[in-house]
């Protein structure tokens, strides 16, 4: 039996949205994923770290089937739309400048037209209101940061073998003869 598989994944959830920021900030931001081990802070003063928050189901799977028969294996396929939140710190001393930016173009069609072009089914919801929340770096100076979460909509498809039925026999049969009663 083959094994389940989902055609979108966090990593590609990532990128979009990491494409999307690098569309919208200024040249030369460096726009890194939070929670990885031995990654430094970036070294431009201005920088993006995204950290995902939550990912809770929108609404009950919708379920598709493919019958490949005969030409290879058929497939169910189910569909769990989730609402995906990821924050994001903006630092830096343009960090303010740039949460505009993002908070702005989020919320356009010029932000859906740029996760559209990703390829992966992800769209953006909203965003929440921005706060900003000094933050201490490793040498014990306080940075400017911005943090903005950011909702998405993704609708990854999970798709697993599916057995059906090439032909059947109906027949009809008395009952009270194939299974006289006791």
């Amino acid at each position: 039996m083959t094994q389940p598989t989902v055609n979108l994944t966090q990593s590609n959830i990532f990128t979009a949205l990491r494409s999307f920021l690098l569309a919208v900030l200024p040249t030369g931001i460096e726009v890194i994923r939070a929670q990885t081990n031995r990654v430094p802070e970036p070294k431009g003063p201005d920088f993006v770290i995204m950290t995902p928050i939550m990912m809770p189901r929108l609404e009950t799977n919708t379920v598709t089937y493919t019958d490949n028969y005969p030409l290879g294996a058929s497939i169910r396929n189910d569909m769990e739309p989730i609402k995906v939140t990821i924050q994001l710190d903006v630092h830096g001393p343009n960090s303010a400048n740039n949460t505009q930016l993002i908070t702005t173009y989020f919320r356009s069609s010029f932000g859906c037209d740029q996760f559209a072009t990703s390829g992966f089914d992800i769209a953006p919801l909203y965003n929440e209101t921005p706060k900003q929340i000094a933050f201490k770096n490793g040498e014990q100076q306080i940075e400017e940061r911005w943090i903005v979460d950011c909702v998405m909509q993704a609708n990854p498809v999970g798709t697993v073998p599916q057995q059906f039925a090439s032909t059947l026999k109906v027949g009809v049969i008395s009952v009270d003869e194939k299974y006289p009663p006791a």
